[in-house]
Formats: C-alpha cells, structure tokens, sequence
C-alpha cells in the first residue's frame, strides 16, 4: 500500500506539473520536461521494484498432514504440476505411498525402492508433500566430520521456527531408504516402513533436503528434522536415515510462516 499512495500521488503532481508547463514560458517549459522526465523515470523504477518482489511467497506449503498419514489417507489430488507451482525444494510421497519424494531445484524426483531415480510427470498425484521456494536466508561451513545426530544437534541450537534446510556434503558414508506402494489402505505406515529397502553408500556427493518443524507442530508434521537426500548424480537418495558427512555447507530458510492445504480427497 505504500508503494500505491507513493505512485499516487507522483500522479496527482504530474496532472498540476502539466497545467504550469501549459502557462509557462520557453525556458520554463525545457526545465519543466526534464524534471517532469525524472519524474516519470523515478516512477517506472518504482514499479518495476514492487513487480520483482512478488514473484513466489517465502512460506512454506503443505499438502495434508501427519496425521492424515497416520490414518492411511494415501491417496490425494494434488498434481506434480501444483507442487511446482507451490515450491521448488522440499519432500514428501505418492499416492498409495509409491516411493519416497525429493523435491529438488525445481524438479520433483520418485526414489523407488530397485533404486531408480525418475522425474516425475506434471500429471502424478501425491497425498503428502511439503516445499517452498528456497532462498537461504543465512549459509556458512561446519568443518569436521558429522554424524546425523551431531549434525542434528548442532543445527537445532539454531533453529526455532518452521525452516528449510538444505545441506551440500560429501558422504564418507549414507544410509538411505524407500518403500514400496501399498495394495490397499488398510496397511499402516508403520507396517510400510517396517517393510522398507535400505540403501548404502559411501564416497558419494550429494544434498540433504528437508524441514524442521518445533514440537507444537506434532500432527500437522512431523517435529524436529524431517530429512530426505537424493545424490548429485541422481544414483540415489531417499529418506534419510544415517550418514557420515564432512565439512557440509548449511543453508537455512526460515519461513514467515506455514499455509496448509487439505487433502480434500479425505473427506469423499
């Protein structure tokens, strides 16, 4: 609203800046044109500033919720397409739980459990999905060598409001998993996960991409770090269970704020 009266009243001041150049002399009117010029120039640049600084939210979107998860609600109607429209970083599934998902520069990947990486179609649904537009508000170093607990309580002296976390590292060592899809909804998480197929890796360079959410958070998201990984040569990733990383780069985003959407396909 600033920016509108700012632009407002530069217009009521050119309308009266018009009806002097009309009763003004030669001189006065060359004067008049180029300050009426700067004026129109000042006007321009302030538009184009406001149009730049609109272009995606700095919140994060959810689709659903944990415990929509927890009560086998595996099926929705959100497409691959509105999650790009949403966010360019982030994680979650597919319906019926068909792999973990990796939401990476702009691309959104299905981590199957043969290993298979594969961008997924505008079309594919998913029943879970949290991302955002990431934009690291504070990035810098951690020298040494860091487990996923020590990484974790490290980070977490740092963070107290919901946050995007993106961690560059090389892996001495990487444990990751997926799930398959399930056959019907009446499986629960725990027996999917329970099922699950473990990946093992090691020398291997690649991103940690997840969120961590505080603990009022608890049945809207999962609390603390929620963390899936993918590698930089999309030879595998997954949720991420362990690792052994050195010297990582940390870039965190802290968001304003939270929109939740519902998975409406719940309620049919």
């Amino acid at each position: 609203m600033p920016e509108l009266f700012w632009l407002n009243n530069q217009i009521t001041f050119s309308y009266f800046a018009i009806k002097i150049f009309q009763k003004s002399d030669t001189k006065m009117k060359t004067n008049a044109l180029l300050f009426f010029a700067l004026l129109m120039t000042s006007c321009v640049n302030k538009i184009d500033t406001k149009i730049t600084s609109i272009n995606h939210s700095d919140k994060i979107f959810q689709y659903s919720t944990k415990n929509g998860l927890l009560r086998n609600y595996y099926i929705g109607d959100l497409t691959v397409s509105d999650i790009k429209k949403s966010g360019d970083f982030g994680l979650g599934t597919f319906n019926m739980v068909d792999g973990e998902m990796v939401i990476s520069n702009g691309n959104v990947y299905q981590v199957l459990t043969d290993g298979r990486i594969n961008n997924m179609p505008s079309e594919t649904l998913s029943p879970f999905v949290v991302t955002k537009f990431f934009n690291a508000d504070t990035t810098f170093q951690l020298i040494g060598t860091y487990s996923l607990d020590s990484l974790k309580t490290s980070l977490s002296k740092m963070i107290s409001s919901p946050t995007a976390v993106n961690i560059k590292a090389n892996f001495k060592s990487l444990k990751s998993r997926s799930v398959d899809k399930v056959n019907d909804l009446s499986t629960t998480l725990e027996e999917i996960v329970a099922k699950q197929t473990i990946f093992n890796f090691s020398n291997v360079d690649g991103n940690i991409i997840g969120f961590w959410y505080p603990e009022y958070f608890d049945g809207v998201n999962f609390t603390g770090f929620h963390l899936h990984v993918l590698l930089n040569d999309l030879s595998g990733g997954g949720h991420l269970l362990d690792c052994s990383i050195e010297n990582p780069t940390i870039e965190l985003d802290f968001a304003p704020g939270v929109n939740v959407s519902l998975n409406l396909m719940t309620f049919k």
